[in-house]
This record gives structure tokens, sequence and C-alpha cells, in this order.
């Protein structure tokens, strides 16, 4: 009797079960990832915008028909790479007897994107997911504000500043060589009319100065050049030079007699100037005549009885 009870009261908790709702927001172009524990058989999702409709993306055995499975066991997992507002809505796991063992909501919202770029570079827009066909990509900045890209068409091309500089690629959108007209914030839509992705451009590296080579640098990475520092004494104090001659005294030159020349004043006439002739060159002595004694110098000098006295 009493198993019977305890059977019965197994069965009415197993039944009575409530499956509490998780909750998760991602923002658009992120993985999604949901855990399935060795109980879960299948995995079925009611979109936000068709609560009406159920779809099967996975049943054991048989291949995910949206998104992939990855693992064994118990370290299994189903994911998609990266979300949309499509995949908004209820994940749903059931066991073998089809009963719900576990339910997450998930909610998707705008992604928000800051970059910067160089002068000169190309700003890359991912679609976040999205396929190219319907991307729409509009500009606003600070005295535009134009569609660039329409349902995953170029229509730039009518305007002069981005004149074949816009991209689109299967997976992103580029604009070449930007610049400072580019300057401000891209928004993505899909086709219909949700914002996907919101993304805020600036420049950054060389900034002003590369419109103005003569301007230094103001970015952070890269502070303005100081000037050079004087590492001498003070400008109205003399420098220290140990060779130098004090300061007030002219340097004095002696020259050595010329050999065995003889210097007769007499034989100068007083119109002869002092430095008419310059003084001869002097051969180096040499080591015998430093002990010779006819090396010594004859001075013959005039008493002045025969000089004339009047030098006009």
């Amino acid at each position: 009797m009493w198993s019977l009870w305890i059977l019965l009261g197994t069965v009415l908790s197993v039944d009575g079960y409530v499956v509490p709702d998780l909750h998760k927001r991602l923002s658009h172009g992120h993985q999604l990832k949901i855990y399935l524990p060795k109980s879960a058989e299948k995995l079925e999702f009611t979109p936000a915008a068709e609560p009406l409709k159920t779809y099967l993306y996975w049943d054991r055995g048989s291949r995910a028909t949206r998104g992939k499975v990855s693992g064994t066991g118990t370290d299994r997992s189903w994911y998609l790479d990266k979300v949309t507002y499509k995949d908004q809505g209820t994940y749903v796991q059931r066991d073998y007897w089809n009963k719900e063992i576990s339910s997450l909501k998930v909610a998707v919202t705008t992604r928000r994107v800051y970059t910067k770029c160089v002068v000169g570079e190309e700003l890359h827009i991912s679609l976040e997911g999205i396929n190219q066909a319907d991307a729409t990509l509009s500009f606003s900045g600070a005295n535009v504000n134009v569609t660039l890209v329409h349902d995953g068409a170029v229509v730039a091309q009518d305007l002069p500043d981005y004149w074949n500089r816009v991209k689109t690629l299967s997976t992103k959108i580029s604009i070449q060589n930007v610049n400072t007209s580019d300057v401000g914030y891209y928004m993505l839509k899909d086709t219909r009319d949700r914002v996907v992705a919101i993304v805020r451009m600036e420049l950054t590296g060389c900034g002003f100065a590369c419109f103005n080579p003569g301007y230094p640098s103001q970015d952070p990475l890269y502070p303005p050049a100081q000037p050079p520092q004087w590492t001498g004494p003070p400008p109205n104090q003399p420098q220290y030079n140990p060779g130098a001659p004090p300061m007030g005294y002219a340097p004095v030159m002696y020259s050595a007699p010329s050999g065995k020349e003889e210097i007769k004043m007499e034989n100068m006439s007083p119109a002869d100037p002092l430095l008419a002739h310059p003084p001869p060159q002097v051969p180096p002595p040499t080591s015998e005549a430093l002990h010779s004694a006819d090396g010594a110098f004859q001075f013959n000098i005039d008493t002045g009885k025969n000089a004339p006295t009047n030098f006009l």
C-alpha cells in the first residue's frame, strides 16, 4: 500500500513540475548557445513574431535543421553563430515522453559599436548575421544624412564624396579612404527596417596633422615635441675653458732668431716699414746645434754716432 502511494506521488510530482522560464538578451550578431542535457530528445523554437508557430530545430538521431550541435554526452550544446531578430523567441527542450524540461526566452537587441580609423584606411561595418541583400546602411554626420546602401546595393555613386568608395561584401560593408567627412554614425537596418547595428566612427592617429604637415600631432600616444634643452652655463656668463687666456689679455707670439743672420740698424732706411719683410723661416733645431758653440748669435748695435738725426 505504501509503495503505491510513493509511486503515485512520484508521478504527480513529475506531471506537476513547472519549468522556470529563463531569459537571455543578446546583441545582434552575437552567438547563442544552449546546453543539451542527456535527457533532451528535441529542441523546438517558437518565434516571438509568430507565437502560434513552432519549428523543430534539433531531434536526437538527426541533423539540426537550424544551428549546429557540438560535443557529446554531458558536454553537448546547440548553438547559432550569429543571432538575428528572427531568432527572438522561446526555445523549448523536451524529453523522450515529450515533456518540457527546459525553456529559454531570447531577446535580440541593437548592437552598438565604437571604432577608430586612421585617415586613408578602410572602415569595415559587419552585417551582423543578416544577408547582404537585406542590408541598408545610412550615414549621419555633422552636416549630412545620406543612404549609402539599400537592400544590398550601393546607392552612393551619385554622391561626389562617396563615389567609388563604398563596397558591399557577403559579410560586411567597406568604406575606403576615410577622411574627416566620414566621422559620424552609421546605421545598419534589415528589410523590416529594424536597426541591426549603430557604428560610431572617429579618426585617430594623425588627426589634423594629416592635412597640415606643419602642425604637430595632438594624439595622446604621440605628445608634441619639446624644444631642445640648454645644458650649458647661463648666456651672460662666460664658459670655462682651461686652455683659453684670461679676459683682457692678448696672447703674445714669440719667434726664434734666424740662424747667424746679422741685424744692423744702420742699414735700415727710415722710410722702410718696420714689417716690410716677413721674418725668415726657421728650420727646426737639431741635437748637434744644441751642443755647438758656433750656434751663438751675433748682434752689432750702433751707438748712434752715425745715425741720422732727422727721420723726416
